[in-house]
């Protein structure tokens, strides 16, 4: 283990350990202090993983829009940087070119060729890059695809620095997830899932019943201590606490509890949640 990460560890311990002093009391059987090393460590690596490949189609975002610079966003030269752009990650769905009004000129791959000539200056991550001229960040919406993805823009210039669009990378996030964090997924009713910060809506869980499920969701009503639980991950950064909720099969009730973080990002604020059968 080298000192930055072993740095980072102590960090988080003591981002969690200070952040939940108020609720301590409550919770004084679970916490850094009694749950070890190990899941914690396991929260780190997780999130860094993720943040590595969220920077990895980041990096083939900003490689297609240099390349774009060079043909245009129209044309079979666009549609082959695109074509190359959608092989930057397997969650991959579409990537397509947006010109300055908002307007889709380029789609690939062919397959959904319909989202062609559609404005999408209303969605708020197209507007705020086409505005600002700036990268920002991975956006979690309800695609003209018809499906909940994420979506990432980055602007597009020409060889004067003039804007003429953005370039868009759409994914899936349970598929992209579900890979990045395989490897530190814990045994039995134990897991790692991913959410959306201000209502809770669930982009990944290992289990696929819960996938975009919300704090207003049917399944969550019973379970009080989840429902605050979502209420303090809405504002509440990093943290743990105990709640009750289903194992993994559905089948009876258990108690968890849990550890979360913040996955930086510009756009759509989202936690990295550990939680842990008691």
């Amino acid at each position: 283990m080298n000192s930055p990460r072993i740095g980072s560890l102590l960090v988080l311990m003591i981002i969690l350990g200070t952040s939940c002093a108020t609720s301590a009391s409550s919770e004084a059987d679970f916490g850094p202090q009694t749950t070890g090393g190990e899941p914690l460590w396991r929260l780190l690596t997780a999130s860094d993983a993720v943040n590595a490949n969220l920077s990895r189609m980041e990096t083939a975002l900003v490689s297609a829009s240099l390349a774009l610079k060079e043909t245009g966003i129209d044309g079979p030269a666009a549609q082959a940087i695109l074509l190359n752009l959608t092989k930057a990650d397997a969650s991959v769905i579409d990537c397509v070119t947006i010109d300055a009004s908002g307007i889709v000129r380029e789609v690939e791959p062919a397959s959904f060729k319909s989202v062609k000539g559609e404005n999408l200056k209303w969605q708020s991550q197209v507007n705020d890059t086409i505005n600002t001229g700036m990268y920002s960040g991975i956006h979690f919406l309800k695609a003209v695809e018809g499906l909940y993805a994420i979506d990432s823009e980055m602007p597009v210039f020409d060889s004067n620095g003039t804007l003429i669009g953005t370039v868009s990378l759409l994914f899936n996030s349970s598929q992209f997830f579900g890979k990045v964090l395989e490897p530190f997924q814990p045994a039995g009713n134990s897991n790692i899932w991913v959410s959306r910060a201000d209502d809770s809506t669930i982009l990944f869980d290992p289990d696929p019943a819960q996938a975009f499920l919300n704090k207003s969701s049917f399944l969550y009503q019973d379970y009080p201590e989840l429902l605050r639980l979502f209420d303090r991950m809405s504002f509440e950064r990093t943290g743990y606490q105990t709640y009750d909720f289903l194992d993994e099969a559905h089948f009876k009730t258990i108690k968890k509890g849990c550890y979360w973080t913040t996955i930086p990002n510009r756009g759509t604020e989202m936690r990295l949640v550990l939680s842990l059968e008691l």
